[in-house]
C-alpha cells in the first residue's frame, strides 16, 4: 500500500478514522508537505511551527513513511538488516529532541499510535547513552570485590540491591531502576567506554547494552537526545561513531542547537570530576578502590603468565603513591586557579593567555597512567586488566582535556573559569567552548546527511540590522549561527487564539530593579504582587538573573503566605519536575524560577493563567563566551548588539511566552515588567515577534 502524509492525517485519513473528534489543521498540514518534500528531494529544512501545529506528527509520518518506503522484504524475511551500518541505501531517521518530556511523549504516545493505524509494521528505539545501562559482568565483579570498593554499609546495599534488580529488569536501563543508586555506586557496575569485552565476555548473550544496540541497529527510527547526537557528531569526526549511520534527522527543539552544540564541542573540567576519578582507584582515607587489592585471580581461560605476588603488590602499592600524589596536585591546581580569579576582582572569568597556571596536574596524570599500565601487564585476569585500563583510558582523556585548556591550543575556541558551590566548599571549573559552532556544523553535520529537518515553535527572529550578506530571511540569525546556508525555509503561526484568550500588560512605568536597594526595588515587587493578586496565583515568574529571583522572592513570601499562596522558588533544593507536579496540583501557585523554566516546560490548562517576564531576557554581555561571539560579530565588521543580543533576546521571548498557551482553550495574561519595551526603539521587535494578542500598557 503506497500511503503519503496526506492519507494519514488528511481528510477521512487514517487518523480521523481513529479519532471522532479529530480536525484537519492547515498548518500541520504544510509542515508535513514542507517535511516530506525536503526529506524525499534531500534539502534541509528550518521551520518554525507556533504551539498547537502538531509538529511531532508532522514529522514523524513522512519520516516513518520514508524510512520504510524500499525496505527489502526479502532481506527481512533472511533475517538479514536492511539497516545496517555500513549500508549507504539505509533510510533510517534519527529523531533528536531537547528535553526528556518530549523524548517520552514521542516514544510512549505518539509512535505507538502511529503505529497502531499504520497499515504496516516499523520499528522505532529509543536510544540511551552506554552509561545509562547496567553492565552484567561488572557487577559481578563488582560484588565480588565489595569489601575493597566501597567505605560503607549503604552502598553496600545499594550494590544488592542493583544486583536484585538485574534479575527483574527487561532493558537494564538506570530508568528503570527506582530510586536511583548514588553515582559512585552505579559507576561500578554501569557499562562504559573501554570497559567492554565484546564477544569475548560470557556474559555477551545476556548484555543489556548489546541487545539496547541490536535494537537501534534493526530501527527504522531512532529517538535520541541532543547531547547524544552531539556527542556522536564528536565521536565521527574521529572516525567512530555512536548511533548507527543515518540519512535523515529531525532536530526538533531546534532554538537550542547553537548552545548544546557549544556545550558537547567544548571543554568542561571540574575538580569533584577529577577527584571522582582518582578516589574510584584509590581513597587513603577509606583506603577503598580499584588499587586497593593487589590480589590476582586468573579466569580458567587466561593463559598469561602469572606475576608474582610481591611483584605485583609493589606495583599497586607504586600506582596507589602516585594516586596520592595526583590528589595532592589535583588541590594545588585549583587552589592556583581561585587565586588567578580572585587577584582579578570584577573579571568575568576569561582567560586570553595560555598557561596561566603550572603544568604540574597533567604531569602527575601522565606518570598514572604509565603506573596503571604496569599494574595492568602485570595481571593476568582479563577482567580486572579491562577495569584498569578503561580507568587509565579516562586518566589520559583529563590530561588530554587539562592540556587542551591550560595551553590554549584551538584558537576558534573561548576559555574561562566560574566559580561554582557545593556543600562542602566553593571552587572553580575550567571551560571552553567553540566561538563558533556553524563552521563545524557545516563541516560535520549539514555536509554529511542528506537532509536535516530543524523545527522549533521559536526560530524567527526579526533583527534591527539588515544581514550583511544582503539576505534577509525570518531564520537570518538562526542559519547565521549554525552554519547553514541553502534551506528550504517555513514558517507557520499557531492555530490558537490568542487575541481572544491572550492579553499582554506592559507596565509603562516599572522596569526591573538594577542593584541591591535600588529605590525602585518596592515598586518592582508591588508590580508583580498586583498582577499576581490579579488571577489569584496561578503564576510563572521569569527571571534572568538568580540574584533578583531570589530578592523578589523574599520580598513577596510574607504577603503571599497571607493570601496562603503556595510559593516555589528554583533553588530551594527541590527539583524542577518535582515543582512542576506541587504547582499543577496546587491552583494559586507562584513559582519564581530563571533559566531553565523559560522552555521544555509544559503546564496546560487552568494551573498556569499568568506569566510575568521581570526583564527582556539580554544576556549578560560579560559573560565570556557571550563577549567572545560579539568581538566576532564585531571584528568582521558586524554590530554584536543588533545582530546578535536583539534576535537571541527575541527567541528567549518568545520561550517564555509560550509557556502560558499550551492547549487550544488555555487563557491568562502575560505581564512584561520591562519599560523598555515601549521606550527603546528595539522594543517594537519584540513586540512583533510576539502572537497577535491584547495589548495593554498599564
Amino acid at each position: 500500500m503506497n500511503l503519503n502524509y496526506k492519507d494519514v492525517l488528511g481528510e477521512d485519513g487514517l487518523v480521523s478514522r481513529r479519532l471522532p473528534n479529530y480536525e484537519v489543521r492547515p498548518e500541520q498540514m504544510s509542515l508535513a508537505e514542507a517535511v516530506d518534500e525536503a526529506i524525499r528531494d534531500g534539502q534541509h529544512l528550518v521551520a518554525e511551527a507556533g504551539t498547537g501545529v502538531g509538529k511531532s506528527f508532522a514529522y514523524l509520518v513522512p519520516a516513518i513513511l520514508h524510512a520504510v518506503a524500499d525496505q527489502n522484504l526479502s532481506n527481512l524475511d533472511s533475517g538479514i538488516d536492511p539497516f545496517v551500518e555500513d549500508d549507504p541505501t539505509s533510510r533510517r531517521v534519527v529523531i533528536s529532541t531537547h528535553t526528556i518530556a518530549l523524548q517520552e511523549q514521542l516514544y510512549n504516545k505518539d509512535i505507538p499510535f502511529l503505529s497502531s493505524i499504520l497499515p504496516f509494521e516499523f520499528s522505532s528505539v529509543l536510544m540511551k547513552g552506554r552509561s545509562n545501562y547496567l553492565c552484567l559482568r561488572r557487577l559481578r565483579a563488582a560484588a565480588a570485590r565489595t569489601k575493597s570498593l566501597f567505605s560503607t554499609d549503604d552502598d553496600s546495599d545499594q550494590l544488592n540491591r542493583i544486583a536484585e534488580w538485574s534479575r527483574e529488569t527487561t532493558d537494564g536501563s538506570l530508568a528503570d531502576l527506582n530510586p536511583q543508586p548514588p553515582l559512585n555506586v552505579w559507576s561500578e557496575v554501569s557499562c562504559e567506554e573501554g570497559n567492554c569485552m565484546g564477544r569475548a565476555c560470557k556474559l555477551y548473550k545476556d548484555c543489556f547494552y548489546q541487545a539496547a544496540r541490536r535494537r537501534v541497529e534493526r530501527a527504522s527510527v531512532v529517538i535520541v537526545n541532543h547531547a547524544l547526537l552531539f556527542s556522536d557528531l564528536a565521536v565521527r569526526a574521529q572516525g567512530g561513531s555512536i548511533i548507527p549511520n543515518y540519512n535523515t534527522l529531525v532536530f526538533d527543539e531546534a532554538h537550542t542547537m547553537e548552545q548544546t552544540a557549544g556545550d558537547h564541542l567544548g571543554l568542561s573540567i571540574t575538580q569533584g570530576q577529577i577527584r571522582f576519578l582518582l578516589n574510584r582507584l584509590w581513597n587513603g582515607k577509606t583506603r577503598k578502590g580499584l588499587l586497593a587489592d593487589s590480589s590476582d585471580k586468573p579466569s580458567d581461560e587466561s593463559t598469561l603468565p602469572l606475576a608474582s605476588a610481591q611483584e605485583l603488590k609493589e606495583a599497586f602499592r607504586a600506582a596507589r603513591r602516585t594516586v596520592e600524589d595526583c590528589q595532592f596536585r589535583c588541590e594545588e591546581l585549583f587552589n592556583d586557579l581561585e587565586e588567578w580569579l580572585s587577584a582579578r576582582p570584577g573579571s568575568n572569568g576569561r582567560v586570553m593567555e595560555p598557561e596561566i597556571v603550572g603544568r604540574g596536574m597533567e604531569e602527575g596524570l601522565i606518570r598514572l597512567s604509565s603506573a596503571l599500565y604496569s599494574v595492568t601487564a602485570l595481571l593476568a585476569n582479563p577482567e580486572r586488566k579491562v577495569e584498569l585500563g578503561a580507568a587509565r583510558q579516562r586518566v589520559l582523556t583529563i590530561k588530554g582535556n587539562l592540556t587542551a585548556w591550560i595551553t590554549q591550543s584551538d584558537s576558534e575556541m573561548v576559555y574561562w573559569l566560574e566559580r561554582i558551590s557545593s556543600r562542602r566548599n566553593e571552587t572553580v571549573k575550567m571551560l571552553a567552548a567553540p566561538i563558533n559552532v556553524g563552521s563545524i556544523l557545516r563541516e560535520d553535520l549539514f555536509s554529511k546527511v542528506r537532509s536535516v529537518i530543524m523545527t522549533s515553535a521559536t526560530l524567527s527572529a526579526e533583527s534591527s540590522a539588515p544581514p550583511r550578506d544582503g539576505k534577509s530571511t525570518p531564520f537570518h540569525y538562526f542559519q547565521s549561527r549554525v552554519g547553514l546556508s541553502g534551506a528550504k525555509t517555513l514558517l507557520l503561526g499557531s492555530p490558537f487564539n490568542y487575541k481572544e484568550n491572550v492579553t499582554l500588560i506592559v507596565p509603562s512605568h516599572i522596569s526591573p530593579p538594577r542593584e541591591k536597594g535600588n529605590s525602585s526595588d518596592a515598586e518592582f515587587y508591588d508590580g508583580i504582587y498586583k498582577y499576581l493578586r490579579q488571577t489569584e496565583g496561578g503564576a510563572f515568574v521569569l527571571f534572568t538573573n538568580y540574584s533578583l529571583m531570589k530578592r523578589t522572592a523574599e520580598a513577596l513570601t510574607p504577603k503571599l503566605v497571607i493570601l496562603n499562596y503556595p510559593i516555589l522558588t528554583q533553588g530551594a533544593g527541590v527539583s524542577r519536575s518535582k515543582m512542576i507536579e506541587t504547582f499543577r496540583k496546587n491552583r494559586n501557585s507562584v513559582l519564581f524560577g530563571t533559566d531553565s523554566f523559560w522552555q521544555g516546560v509544559d503546564v496546560p490548562g487552568d494551573a498556569l493563567r499568568n506569566v510575568i517576564i521581570t526583564q527582556l531576557p539580554f544576556a549578560v554581555p560579560t559573560y565570556p563566551l557571550t563577549e567572545a561571539r560579539c568581538e566576532a560579530i564585531t571584528l568582521a565588521g558586524g554590530n554584536s548588539f543588533r545582530e546578535y543580543s536583539i534576535p537571541e533576546a527575541v527567541i528567549k521571548l518568545k520561550q517564555g511566552f509560550g509557556r502560558l498557551v499550551r492547549k487550544a482553550d488555555d487563557r491568562g495574561i502575560v505581564v512584561i515588567m520591562d519599560s523598555r519595551i515601549l521606550t527603546k526603539s528595539y522594543g517594537k521587535i519584540f513586540l512583533r515577534a510576539l502572537p497577535d494578542c491584547r495589548f495593554l500598557k498599564d
